[in-house]
């Protein structure tokens, strides 16, 4: 290359540096913002898009990610969901557009992918949240020691957007520290260290020190499909016992958690006959109307954004009364969800996204991270709307592009 060419070029590769570390370093700001506040994580992914286009090879780089298989797998599922809008505006205009909205953050799944394409940014990124969740971990103890809430309506202790927020947050973050200690993705001695003390206190605050289900729930899948994609032969299998019986054993020393999933559990079976609201008796009731709205519309659905008069009006309909007879803008199940709004064509573009995932190949161990989190995440969606919801829904779309994103050669990741 003559001088002339390399100096030419020099304004593109800074420009691009600039764009690509601001985007990153955006990305980050999402997944905080999608644990404390909304407003900073639609800030972030404005930022985090804006800063995307503005990288001289945005398009070359937009193209290749959705040939590749979660790119294919996400464009199935937004066409799926356009069509479903498509729907929504023939039958409610304003409120196919709030349906629609919901999904923004999918936007942030192929600039994901099309950003973190060297283990350094993905380590960055993992870093990053670590270090969040740590420190809001130790807030949060000092304030439940304390006894002090963040805000009304609040459990002490409870610091981040709700409980089921902060223990995905600390769940996840627990599982990214123990995996890069574990597989060496830091160096040094101290840094391990470190994630490890960090992994381990996260999994202690998950333990005994919160009111979520859903983080205990989502580690443990995690930990389970790792151990099944990292480890190989007479290892793999002797982790494969070790794992439920530690969860036994952490579940038999958690007080906290017997109460929670007992009460998850007794509120699940007896649904029909509780005299009063319950997280999980609710959910049954909601199901089942659900369930009815889809045998109603099974191929096309009510349209995005059509969900909550659908199920105001089935309830009207059933002359219930009390606690059943709530209204609800969502089912607390993605699957449920995705098919009443969007018809068989959405829930086929979810499956499409979960196995362009599944197909999606990367560098060890950043693989078999982004497949845990998606098992995760579709495990505790059978109880919630997690790719759906705004925090979780954000904080899934930039950890799946960014663990799942192809490494460029070190030349070209370096321009």
């Amino acid at each position: 290359m003559s001088g002339a060419t390399a100096l030419a070029m020099a304004p593109e590769n800074r420009r691009l540096r600039v764009a690509r570390a601001t985007a990153q370093a955006a990305a980050l700001l999402v997944l905080i913002g999608a644990a404390t506040s909304p407003p900073l994580a639609s800030l972030a992914s404005a930022l985090m898009l804006a800063a995307f286009a503005a990288m001289p090879d945005a398009w070359p780089r937009l193209r290749r990610v959705l040939t590749e298989p979660l790119g294919r797998g996400w464009l199935v599922l937004v066409a799926a969901l356009l069509l479903g809008f498509a729907v929504g505006l023939w039958r409610a205009p304003a409120t196919a557009l709030h349906g629609l909205w919901d999904w923004r953050h999918l936007l942030m799944v192929p600039v994901g992918l099309a950003l973190f394409d060297s283990a350094q940014a993905k380590r960055r990124l993992t870093v990053g949240l670590i270090v969040f969740a740590a420190v809001a971990a130790a807030a949060s103890l000092a304030m439940q020691l304390q006894g002090l809430a963040y805000k009304d309506g609040h459990a002490p202790g409870v610091l981040l957007r709700n409980t089921v927020t902060q223990a995905m947050t600390f769940g996840v973050a627990a599982y990214l520290a123990l995996l890069l200690a574990a597989t060496g993705q830091v160096a040094r001695l101290l840094p391990r260290l470190l994630l490890a003390m960090a992994g381990l206190g996260l999994l202690a605050m998950l333990l005994f020190a919160q009111h979520g289900r859903s983080g205990a729930l989502a580690l443990l899948v995690m930990v389970a499909v790792t151990v099944l994609l990292l480890l190989r032969g007479r290892v793999r299998l002797v982790a494969l016992i070790a794992v439920p019986l530690l969860a036994t054993a952490a579940y038999a020393a958690s007080p906290k958690l017997q109460t929670r999933f007992t009460q998850a559990v007794h509120e699940l079976r007896n649904a029909q006959h509780l005299p009063e609201y319950s997280s999980m008796g609710i959910r049954v009731i909601i199901w089942e109307n659900t369930a009815a709205l889809i045998a109603a519309r099974p191929l096309l659905g009510t349209g995005l954004g059509g969900y909550p008069a659908a199920y105001a009006d089935r309830i009207g309909m059933q002359q219930r009364e009390g606690w059943k007879a709530l209204p609800t803008a969502d089912p607390h199940n993605q699957y449920l969800f995705v098919w009443a709004e969007a018809g068989l064509p959405g829930l086929v573009g979810l499956l499409a996204l979960i196995i362009g995932a599944l197909r999606q190949s990367t560098i060890t161990p950043y693989r078999a991270a982004g497949v845990a989190l998606l098992a995760a995440w579709c495990t505790t969606s059978l109880f919630s709307s997690h790719f759906q919801t705004f925090n979780e829904g954000h904080m899934l779309a930039v950890l799946l592009g960014a663990m799942l994103a192809r490494t460029a050669p070190p030349a070209a990741a370096a321009t």
